[in-house]
């Protein structure tokens, strides 16, 4: 597959027109999205540093909706990975070059089959693929899966939504998708991912609100896995 471009450098690709959407609101919060859950990435954290555990010195590592770079894009680079991070919102892109100058960001929508970057040793997405109904969840994994070498991790964060009663987020409400532990390492599978282990975490959301994160650890089959 193709390369990325060099450390700091715009678009790979445009996101999507439903991207769109997504990319205006998270531009408007800038770093206020950034502050609203500092304090609040304990899990987030102590998942990135065991990753880093299992990978070689400069491994190749995706960070898919890397939104500001830190924690996770930070981390990783300063661990001594080979970082790029991708999301749709050139607001948050342009935070993330400035705190985080040794990796590479990229304007980019995972959905967007001309996306041609990787294959990377390991592919994280923290809190990206919300409110995603399963079929679109499971598109998703099969995405990320296709950015990632033969054996190599994936690594993916969500939080747990086991009703459909409306959730705050920073300045709005919405309706959230139904994610339950029980049909996460099913979806995994189905997107031809072997699943390691779902690690159930309890953490907080914006609000401060309590809530339930969901940390599915898989690796991408090989011939002799099928």
């Amino acid at each position: 597959m193709g390369q990325t471009q060099d450390r700091g450098s715009g678009d790979i690709v445009g996101p999507a027109p439903q991207a769109a959407r997504a990319a205006a609101y998270f531009d408007s919060l800038g770093l206020g999205y950034q502050h609203a859950f500092e304090g609040r990435k304990t899990s987030q954290i102590q998942a990135a540093e065991r990753l880093m555990s299992r990978l070689d010195p400069g491994a190749r590592v995706l960070d898919v909706g890397c939104g500001t770079g830190l924690p996770t894009a930070g981390q990783l680079s300063a661990g001594g990975m080979d970082v790029t991070g991708i999301d749709v919102s050139e607001g948050l892109l342009a935070h993330a070059r400035r705190q985080v100058p040794g990796a590479r960001f990229a304007k980019a929508d995972l959905f967007d089959r001309k996306l041609d970057i990787g294959p990377f040793d390991a592919v994280v997405s923290f809190y990206a693929l919300v409110d995603l109904t399963a079929d679109k969840f499971i598109a998703a994994l099969e995405r990320l899966r296709d950015l990632t070498v033969t054996d190599g991790t994936l690594l993916v964060a969500v939080s747990e939504r086991r009703t459909d009663d409306e959730v705050r987020f920073m300045d709005t409400s919405y309706c959230p998708a139904l994610c339950r532990r029980e049909d996460l390492p099913d979806w995994a599978c189905q997107a031809g991912l072997r699943v390691e282990e779902l690690n159930i975490c309890p953490e907080q959301g914006a609000e401060g609100q309590p809530e339930t994160g969901l940390y599915l650890w898989a690796r991408r089959q090989g011939v002799s896995d099928k």
